[in-house]
């Protein structure tokens, strides 16, 4: 059983490896600043979030991430200004990355904006093979791979959006940057297909928000995500807010599973959610499913108080 387990958790590496490599997050939409650095600034206050996610529960060395961000506009509302910290661990594997982004808003028309975000990324990715537990004692992965690199990366988005909805896409770290340890120093590949490499994701996302009544609100969203060596992915949510407090939603994503999400707005500025993923996969014979936690804090800007809490 031990080396079955075992056989699991290295196919789960290799998947984190190979493909889909930045962290999952049910709940993206409410900072994706974390996929999209155009966001910076958007919400018109200085937004903190920090948001917990453990996967798979039930699997040893199963992925656990923790992320913190925070951004604002200026005085004028023209520029933004974000940082992000994300920490993400799968048994003997794990990569930490600060991000500063910068977003330039421009006014389209009298209610819509325009936001042209860049991205500079510190990332370190680690492999301590003392947690691992090999099939194969023999096996010579373990002196092919880097131990602890620091691999500095680029990346840029769009972001347009209302007071009601918004449409974005972005490319978070634009370099394929080289995992192989025969390199020395920092070691770039021009090649999607190499086999040791932190690879281009594509993100692509859109959401709106029908007012129902003064009490009722309905949020449609998706976001759509791609990678060199791994299936398109969509995630296709839909939220029901009521009273300006409660929202209680749902996700389906495709290759998957389903996802549950709650939402509290304790006041205009503070609120928290929480979302259970389970998975439609094989996965789902080893594993009770994924939590994940976020809470959010909106200080208000200026002389401005948070008015009417956004849902994105």
């Amino acid at each position: 059983m031990k080396k079955h387990f075992a056989f699991m958790l290295l196919l789960f590496a290799g998947f984190t490896l190979f493909a889909q490599q930045d962290p999952m997050f049910s709940q993206y939409y409410f900072n994706p600043l974390t996929v999209n650095p155009a966001y910076a600034g958007s919400r018109d206050a200085v937004s903190l979030t920090g948001l917990i996610r453990r996967q798979w529960l039930g699997i040893s060395g199963a992925p656990v991430t923790q992320g913190f961000s925070i951004h604002t506009p200026d005085v004028k509302r023209r520029n933004g200004f974000g940082l992000s910290i994300v920490n993400d661990n799968i048994s003997y594997l794990g990569q930490t990355w600060m991000s500063g982004q910068y977003a330039y808003r421009i006014p389209v028309g009298k209610d819509y904006h325009l936001q042209l975000g860049l991205q500079g990324t510190l990332y370190n990715w680690r492999v301590n093979w003392s947690k691992a537990v090999l099939i194969d004692p023999g096996d010579d992965v373990p002196t092919f791979y880097g131990r602890n690199l620091w691999l500095p990366n680029a990346g840029f988005g769009a972001f347009f959006w209302g007071k009601k909805g918004y449409v974005g896409m972005s490319i978070p770290h634009l370099l394929v940057n080289s995992l192989d340890k025969n390199r020395p120093g920092i070691g770039f590949s021009n090649k999607e297909s190499a086999i040791a490499a932190l690879k281009r994701h594509y993100f692509v996302m859109a959401g709106y928000v029908i007012d129902v009544d003064p009490d009722f609100k309905v949020k449609p969203s998706v976001l759509l995500k791609q990678v060199y060596g791994a299936p398109l992915e969509l995630d296709m949510n839909l939220n029901f807010y009521f009273g300006g407090k409660f929202g209680i939603g749902g996700s389906y994503r495709t290759g998957d599973g389903i996802v549950g999400i709650l939402e509290y707005q304790f006041t205009r500025q503070l609120r928290a959610g929480y979302a259970y993923d389970y998975p439609f996969t094989p996965l789902r014979s080893f594993t009770t499913g994924s939590h994940e936690l976020m809470i959010s804090y909106d200080f208000s800007f200026g002389n401005d108080a948070v008015v009417s809490p956004r849902v994105f």
